[in-house]
This record gives structure tokens, sequence and C-alpha cells, in this order.
């Protein structure tokens, strides 16, 4: 069984002058669009986002606050898998792993870190894993890395890093490799905690009528299997690769309009997130030259659709008004053994980056369930 390593982040110099050279030289649009979000990620809101990028975003001062927790690295079925780590000073924590999505990153927890490890008052505290996806950051991939089949990668990663049991947090792609972990480890999961829930929409043999709530939720699920970037990467992950690998300002902008349009903005026009709390993640994609890998999940999925199988371990929900698909409560029970269901007033796709401290007690409430 080979070693976990520690892997400290430090990007060359001449990445970054690269960096810089292509900001400054980017070719922009004739913006035949008129600023207008509802084609995309609009001219004016990129340029200044690629500006800050240039003149104000510190990508060193990052690095060294994420090398002051431990970053690192494991060899597992040929992968080289990344994570970062911290143990809590609490002799009673109990070990969690936050998974992240597309187009996110390990980077979306930061700030989940100080008050999950070291709570204050006598809430719940959690040793934290955060692993980087295959194909993702500083993770890498190879054919046929579907859910179903990360989810022994990462069990591995956890027992390397000394953790036999743990909780797990996802959403998105994390809400589904984590419920594969609880679906095919049980005895290894202590509870399971999703911001997303994912469950098979009404079939054709279900003749009981649908209320309102789940009508709603059919049109949801309809409307997300059209989305350009689900169709796109399921298909055809190659092609867009190749712009996104050689602009900045393209991938801002690819990685800008999802959060944009997945978050719940309460009415604010623009910056909907912080651009020193978006930029993080979309230099990470960068800097690895991951937007390839990271979108081939989509990929695998498709060609491996995961399986219904109910979860046994103890699951709980936390729903978000503005999650792109809202999974009614009597269909998730189809699917998961529901011990806690909360219903937020705010928030959307991404709890970690808009309301982390929202999402922090959550976690100690599920944990102080548990």
């Amino acid at each position: 069984m080979s070693a976990i390593e520690s892997h400290p982040i430090c990007i060359p110099e001449a990445a970054l002058s690269d960096l810089a050279t292509r900001l400054k030289t980017a070719r922009w649009i004739d913006d035949p669009f008129e600023g207008d979000w509802r084609f995309g990620a609009p001219l004016p809101f990129v340029r200044a986002l690629c500006e800050y990028w240039l003149h104000e975003f510190d990508w060193r001062a990052l690095e060294a606050r994420l090398n002051r927790d431990s970053q690192v690295t494991a060899e597992i079925d040929g992968l080289r898998l990344h994570a970062m780590t911290r143990r809590s000073s609490r002799t009673n924590a109990l070990p969690l792993m936050l998974l992240h999505g597309w187009p996110g990153s390990f980077l979306e927890f930061l700030d989940l870190y100080d008050p999950l490890c070291e709570p204050a008052h006598g809430d719940a505290a959690f040793h934290v894993v955060t692993p980087s996806l295959p194909g993702y950051g500083f993770s890498s991939t190879k054919p046929g890395m579907s859910p179903q089949r990360i989810a022994p990668l990462l069990v591995t990663l956890m027992e390397r890093l000394g953790y036999e049991r743990f909780l797990v947090q996802g959403g998105d792609w994390g809400s589904l490799i984590a419920t594969e972990i609880s679906r095919q480890f049980p005895e290894r999961v202590i509870g399971l905690h999703l911001n997303l829930i994912n469950g098979s929409p009404p079939s054709d043999k279900d003749s009981t009528p649908l209320s309102a709530q789940e009508r709603a939720w059919v049109k949801e699920l309809d409307l997300w299997r059209t989305y350009p970037h689900l169709i796109l990467h399921s298909q055809k992950p190659a092609s867009l690769t190749h712009a996104l690998n050689d602009s900045p300002a393209g991938l801002a902008a690819w990685i800008g309009e999802k959060i944009h349009d997945w978050i719940d903005s309460d009415g604010l026009v623009e910056p909907f997130v912080p651009f020193d709390r978006l930029l993080p993640n979309i230099a990470l994609y960068w800097f690895t030259g991951t937007a390839g890998s990271a979108a081939r999940l989509y990929y695998e999925m498709a060609q491996s659709p995961p399986d219904s199988q109910y979860v046994k371990v103890p699951t709980a929900a936390a729903i978000f008004p503005k999650e792109v698909v809202k999974l009614p409560r009597a269909w998730a029970e189809r699917h998961y053994n529901i011990v806690r269901w909360t219903v937020f007033d705010h928030g959307g796709h991404f709890p970690a980056l808009e309301h982390p401290d929202v999402l922090v007690h959550d976690l100690q409430r599920f944990a102080a369930v548990l």
C-alpha cells in the first residue's frame, strides 16, 4: 500500500507570467449581446473579472494559505489523488470528507475549515478531508472514472489517512459520489449529508397523481437535462477544452457564467460572488489545465449511469431554494434513509461559497443527531 505523501502547492513563476501575458493580450469580442446575461457571460463582467485577476488577485497569498494545511497525494489504482486535510484538536472529532462538483474544486470549502475543525461552544468538531476528484485540480484521471468507480478510490484514500469510518458531504458531483460511497460501503459511512438530492423521476408505472411540488420538480429536471454544459460535456467534451485551456478569459467566462446562474444572488446584480472568492477556483482550473479532464466526468457517467439501489446510511438533506433541481422529500425517501430534512430560505447550488456558516451549522446539527 503506497504512502500518503506531502504535496505543497507551488505553481511555477513561469506559469504566473504566462497567465499575465494572456490576460493583457486577450482578444475581446465585439459585444452583440449588450451585456445581457440571457446569452451567457457578458463582456463587461468578463473584462472586469479578468482585470481583477491581472491586477488584484494574489495567487501566492492563496498558496501560502493552502500550505498552512496539509496538502497530500496518494497513488491509488494508477491515479494520483490529491486532498487537503486538517485534524481537529478535539479528541472526539469525527472524520468528515467534503466532496465538490463541477465547476467547483476543493477550494470551495476553505471557509469551512476553521469552524468545522475548531468550533465554538460545544458544537461537533471534525477532522476534515477535501479531495480533488479525479481529473480535477491536482488529481489525475483515466478512462472509465465514473462516480461508481471513483467511490472506492476515495474510501481507500480515507483509509490511508487513518479513517476507517467517516461522514461524507456532497453537492453536484459530490452528491452522486457520496451516494455511491454510502451505497457501496455502508459500513464505512457514519452519515451522509447532501445539499443536492439525487433520485429517479416518476415513471409510467407510477399511477399516483403528482403534487404541485412534484410537478415543479419534474419541470426542473427536464430543464436541467437541456443545459448546454450537460449536453456538451456528456457528448463532446473535447472540442471546447482547447479554447478553455488556451484562454483564461474564456475559462473565466465559462465558469463565471455557471456560478452566476446557479447561486442565490438575492437580487444582487454584480458582483454576485466577490471576485476574490470566485477567482481561486478559476485559477486552479487554469494552472492545472483540467478543464477537459474535469468535463470528462459527464461523459463517463453517461456511459455508466448510476443505479437506484436504496441507501441505508442515515442521510441529511440541506435544501436550498435556488438549487437547480429540488427533489421532493417523498421521492427522496424512496432512495435514501432520510433522518434530517432542513429547508433554508436562502442559498443556491454552492452553499459552501454562498453561506458557509449555514452549511457548517447544518453539518454540526446532523452530527448531533447521529
